[in-house]
């Protein structure tokens, strides 16, 4: 299946599928090789780390790298980005896809991290074999709970659902605390 064909700019992927880029035995500076110290500055990284070979990074910095050398693509593809980040750094790389796709780039992100597809993606694919087996654009989609581990507030929201209290489909954890205060209240 080629991921270009999918609708969105910023997609969510879950599959087990695709793999990984392998860079294993090539130094970093041998990877990012278009605006170096923008990309890098972009994903929080600083220019010492040119010089150290990929294999010898953590997975958080791992990601970064890659990321850092796909910015100026115009499809960037990201196979389980969200490994070895922080819940802090998931935010901050969700706000820099939106501003990477305002300049009409397109984002694919394949990863069983659903906590990386709240308030990013515009549409979640379920691929097997090559075939996309569902599609959705509500991260709170019952289906959706077959394939990936739902976030925790979509969790929260359907175990009060089952307790019988009603709560709209808050994505944001300030709406979602007003929401349960003016219950109370």
């Amino acid at each position: 299946m080629e991921l270009s064909t999918l609708n969105g700019n910023i997609i969510g992927v879950i599959s087990n599928n695709y793999k990984e880029d392998d860079f294993k035995d090539l130094l970093v500076k041998d990877i990012i090789v278009n605006k170096t110290k923008e990309s890098l500055k972009m994903v929080k990284l600083d220019e010492t780390i040119l010089d150290k070979k990929f294999s010898d990074l953590s997975s958080n910095y791992q990601n970064k790298v890659i990321l850092a050398s796909k910015l100026h693509d115009k499809e960037i593809v990201l196979v389980n980005f969200s490994r070895g980040l922080l819940k802090k750094e998931i935010s901050y790389f969700k706000s820099l896809f939106r501003k990477v796709v305002s300049y009409n780039r397109r984002i694919i992100l394949i990863d069983k991290n659903a906590e990386l597809f709240l308030n990013c993606v515009d549409r979640i694919y379920v691929i097997n074999n090559d075939t996309v087996k569902y599609d959705t654009i509500d991260i709170f989609d019952k289906i959706l709970e077959l394939y990936i581990d739902p976030p925790q507030i979509v969790e929260f929201s359907n175990r009060c659902e089952k307790m019988g209290i009603r709560l709209d489909h808050y994505t944001e954890l300030d709406e979602l605390l007003k929401a349960i205060y003016r219950i109370k209240a």
